[in-house]
């Protein structure tokens, strides 16, 4: 977790703790206490924090007890699994109305065994002691590893969260007894804001005005360098800087947006290949013809298969809204995530493509075809013409277009490996930035597969790519 100081005003401070729990925090916000001037206030301990280490958080946690900090959740933010230790030993505990606060039991190597039954049990009676009630320690031992439980604005009442509406500095100077306000009236329980990052500096890369659907005309090049996308919110900021009211989100667009950050935080508790099999499936969600969780013939590929199948599960309800609902689909797509661990692949691309003056980082992951995983060693791809393929465009910034947003989605078509053509079209979205489209690609290889170059299709604003192959064909999981 990095700490920082944020000056609010000539005599207030507010110290932010961002990341994962981690060996030495507890440390480093010592020093951070101490590096604070004298002169000014704090505020707040204002948290973000998808959890860690349970013995640092438990550390970090008697931190805050022994100097009776302040600790706020700021919009936009979220407080789960061991940082809920830090909120709960705290004296005077905050969170905005559309922060996230979670938690689930603890876990050794991702499983439940005795000894994480054992930290759990300790967790639930440092809880306990700090007040937290019955009904949202019951919640937290109950939920199993690899799920999370999402507090409810009826639960951050039962244990004294001051829940705000408004800024965190204006919250944060309220006394401990006083009350921001009512809690909030039942709401999705994963509500947050989107966050797009797209500078609107010079033609953006993929920009449009509204994202557009294949085959409909994306904006022309002067609306796309009209098009004003405000830049991400801080973890705080003075009210001065804090943008007016947004207006009322459709519920259909707030429900595929709490159930894309549920799936990203469930997604972010896996490891190793049981992952893998999640994010190909989430590749795979909603496509005509899915690949399969198996291997060739029908093999289990063990925790890959297992994890496919698992997440194919959580997703089949989602596919549905998705193709029933575009304000839903519009909601599922509207954060801009960093994309997660790579499905397995039989070879990857690295290069960039234009638009405008700006270039965006480009990698093309070829997936294996469906009903079938990645070829053994030695075993020749198939051939052209055999099958339609399947791969994962994921762009990103470059050093000269630092802008750029990161964003990923799938495309089909035909591709050589061995050299030859490459001829691929959007059909699914896996992460989309708000306000950005996708593009299609068409070029050849003359170097046997080593490298495609070509032109960027279905866009009025970019124009070329370059690829060169940087991974061969992964070894079957």
């Amino acid at each position: 977790m990095q700490f920082e100081q944020v000056q609010i005003s000539s005599t207030e401070v507010i110290l932010g703790g961002r990341g994962p729990v981690v060996k030495g925090d507890a440390a480093r916000l010592e020093q951070a206490l101490a590096a604070l001037p004298q002169a000014k206030r704090l505020l707040a301990l204002a948290l973000d924090s998808p959890g860690g280490l349970v013995t640092e958080g438990e550390q970090l946690a008697g931190v805050i007890r022994t100097h009776k900090l302040p600790v706020v959740i700021p919009s936009n933010s979220q407080c789960v699994s061991a940082c809920f230790l830090l909120l709960a030993a705290s004296p005077h505990r905050m969170a905005a109305s559309d922060a996230l606060v979670g938690v689930h039991s603890a876990n050794e190597n991702q499983q439940e065994t005795d000894i994480s039954l054992a930290v759990t049990t300790l967790m639930a009676r440092d809880a306990a002691r700090d007040g937290i009630p019955p009904a949202v320690i019951g919640k937290m031992v109950e939920t199993t590893p690899g799920r999370v439980e999402w507090l409810t604005p009826a639960d951050l009442a039962s244990m004294n969260v001051t829940v705000y509406e408004g800024d965190t500095p204006t919250a944060t100077r309220q006394p401990v007894t006083a009350s921001i306000g009512p809690a909030p009236a039942p709401m999705p329980l994963l509500r947050t804001p989107s966050s797009p990052t797209p500078s609107p500096q010079a033609p953006l890369p993929l920009a449009s005005v509204s994202p557009a659907p294949p085959g409909q005309a994306s904006a022309s090049p002067a609306q796309s360098r009209q098009a004003s996308v405000s830049p991400a919110p801080p973890l705080f900021a003075p009210p001065s800087a804090i943008p007016p009211p947004q207006a009322s989100i459709r519920p259909g667009f707030a429900a595929g947006r709490d159930d894309r950050r549920a799936w990203d935080m469930w997604l972010a508790g896996l490891r190793g290949a049981y992952r893998d099999g999640a994010v190909f499936a989430q590749t795979q969600n909603g496509l005509s013809r899915p690949g399969s969780c198996y291997g060739p013939n029908g093999a289990n590929r063990g925790d890959f298969t297992l994890g496919c199948e698992v997440a194919r599960q959580r997703l089949a309800p989602v596919a549905t809204r998705l193709a029933v609902n575009a304000d839903y689909a519009a909601g599922w797509n509207s954060a801009s995530q960093p994309i997660p661990a790579a499905a397995p692949n039989e070879a990857e691309y690295q290069g960039a493509y234009f638009c405008g003056r700006q270039v965006a980082h480009l990698t093309l992951k070829i997936l294996p075809q469906a009903g079938q995983g990645s070829p053994p060693a030695g075993q020749a791809v198939p051939q052209p013409g055999e099958a339609r393929r399947r791969a994962t465009f994921s762009f990103g910034p470059e050093p000269t277009s630092p802008d750029v947003p990161r964003g990923a989605f799938i495309v089909e078509g035909s591709i050589d490996l061995q050299g030859g053509t490459m001829t691929l079209a959007p059909v699914k979205w896996i992460s989309q930035p708000h306000g950005y489209d996708w593009v299609g690609l068409s070029g050849r290889s003359d170097d046997g597969g080593r490298t495609f170059s070509g032109h960027v299709t279905d866009s009025s604003t970019c124009t070329i790519f370059t690829l060169k192959r940087v991974g061969a064909a992964t070894a079957t999981r």
